[in-house]
């Protein structure tokens, strides 16, 4: 669904991203992660196209992005950036509705097929007896669900997520990172996330993506791709990973940066 060749990115004359290729297939959720600075979100911006690589070449559903209509991109895919700001002024229900701007002309008016999509998307995202509330006023949970359900609004086929979960208290964190999972299981939504927390990554990713300096290090399985030898190599860092048979998922624990720690955990079943 999404494929990018030989990616080069850069800000002015320095190199973000080197020489970087990956594809991801549809229905899948794909986490791209490694240390602060490596590209993560470098990455996402230039696959939504706010930022324009040097070299090489996105595909979306096999076709140049850089060839399609920013509208037509709009309309198959939705980027939500770590930041997300509104008027201070407008509702739950206002916010969601600039999901539907993609679809529409600039002259038309709303109609019964926005206005049941809007009410679609709150359903999807639990945001009952929140739609005529400001946005302002909501907790940062909520108010990433109506981030969410404005994307949802747009009806894509794709949808990026730049740390979806920056600045969420822990319940938040997990309240987003479930309906997102079951927005790709439900709706068939594909999902590409650039994520900082690993064991959100193991959790919820079909595949990680590993990247450091701006270079691909590995992708694949979380279970098979996140090793001690692995994190230790990327992020310096000594940690300690459990699987729980049962549910079967990882559980990573940071034990200390490489340089102090003395022990060191070996994988084990619970």
């Amino acid at each position: 669904m999404i494929e990018a060749k030989n990616l080069k990115i850069a800000y002015e004359e320095k190199i973000v991203i080197k020489d970087f290729s990956f594809n991801v297939r549809e229905g899948e959720m794909v986490s791209i992660i490694g240390p602060n600075g490596s590209g993560k979100s470098t990455i996402l911006k230039t696959i939504s196209r706010l930022l324009k690589q040097k070299n090489g070449a996105i595909f979306l559903e096999k076709e140049d992005i850089s060839h399609i209509n920013i509208k037509k991109i709009a309309q198959k895919m939705s980027s939500l950036s770590q930041h997300n700001r509104s008027p201070e002024d407008i509702s739950v229900k206002e916010l969601i509705y600039y999901g539907r701007m993609p679809h529409k002309k600039w002259y038309e008016l709303k109609t019964k097929e926005d206005e049941d999509i809007i009410q679609w998307a709150i359903d999807k995202t639990s945001l009952h007896g929140f739609k005529d509330k400001k946005v302002i006023e909501l907790s940062g949970g909520e108010r990433q669900r109506v981030w969410i359900a404005m994307a949802l609004a747009q009806r894509p086929k794709i949808l990026l997520l730049d740390e979806p979960t920056t600045y969420l208290d822990i319940c938040h964190q997990l309240e987003v990172m479930e309906l997102v999972k079951s927005l790709n299981e439900e709706l068939g939504l594909t999902v590409i996330m650039v994520l900082h927390d690993l064991g959100q990554a193991a959790k919820y990713s079909h595949r990680v993506v590993v990247i450091k300096d701006g270079d691909l290090v590995v992708e694949g399985n979380p279970s098979k791709v996140l090793t001690v030898d692995l994190i230790k190599e990327v992020y310096n860092v000594e940690v300690c990973i459990r699987k729980d048979i049962l549910k079967d998922e990882m559980i990573i624990h940071p034990v200390g940066v490489c340089k102090t720690c003395e022990t060191r955990c070996t994988d084990e079943a619970i």
